[in-house]
This record gives C-alpha cells, sequence and structure tokens, in this order.
C-alpha cells in the first residue's frame, strides 16, 4: 500500500481536516471507552461470580482491550501523518488539550485538599 500525502488547497480544507481530527479524537476514544466498558460488563455478567480467577480474567480484558485502544491511537496519529497531516495535527491538539484540562484539575484538586487540610492545625 502506497501512501500518498493529501495536497491541500485552501485554507478552508485545512480547517476542515483539522476540526475531523480534533472531534474525530474525541470521538473515537469515546467509542473505544463504552466498548471497552460493555465488553467488561458483558464479560463480568457471563463469568461465574464465585470463581476466584474472575477478577483477574476481567482485568485481563480489560488490560487488552485498553492496549487496542492505544495502539489505534498511535497507528492513526502515524497513518494521517503520512498522508493528511492536518488530521493528524488535530488529534494531536485533541489530546494536548484534554491532558492540559486533566492537569488543571489535579492542581484545583491539589488545592482543594490543601486548604481542606490546613485548617486542621497540625502544628503546635
Amino acid at each position: 500500500m502506497k501512501l500518498t500525502r493529501h495536497t491541500y488547497t485552501s485554507r478552508g480544507q485545512k480547517t476542515l481536516h483539522f476540526s475531523i481530527g480534533f472531534f474525530g479524537w474525541f470521538l473515537l476514544n469515546l467509542f473505544l471507552f463504552g466498548g471497552t466498558y460493555l465488553a467488561n460488563f458483558l464479560f463480568s455478567s457471563s463469568l461465574p461470580a464465585d470463581d476466584p480467577n474472575t477478577a483477574n480474567l476481567l482485568g485481563l480484558i480489560g488490560f487488552a482491550l485498553s492496549c487496542v485502544g492505544f495502539i489505534l491511537n498511535i497507528g492513526l496519529l502515524i497513518y494521517f501523518g503520512f498522508t493528511r497531516y492536518w488530521i493528524a495535527l488535530g488529534g494531536l491538539a485533541a489530546f494536548a488539550f484534554s491532558l492540559f484540562i486533566i492537569l488543571c484539575a489535579a492542581l484545583l484538586f491539589l488545592g482543594a485538599c490543601f486548604l481542606g487540610l490546613s485548617g486542621y492545625g497540625f502544628g503546635p
């Protein structure tokens, strides 16, 4: 299979492909998360609950499905990086935006914990 790079002729095409990459990344990962959750639910309801290996098997299934999602994300970024790089840039921007939101939420949580624990007076 030969990978050919798409030639962009207008700014509108670049904007459209960037938007497809940005919002498509969220949709793809939402679909993968829902599929992983559904598969774990279906497997947990079909396996016997009294077997001690059930939790290990469910963990292994969840891990395998997460690895499939990770490989799919990386593979699509590499593929679109060679063929339609504005879609790949949109996917990378979506990943960076998600990381930024998670870091901001972690800082807010850290601040809330610090303020909550500072009122108890651990000092002398």
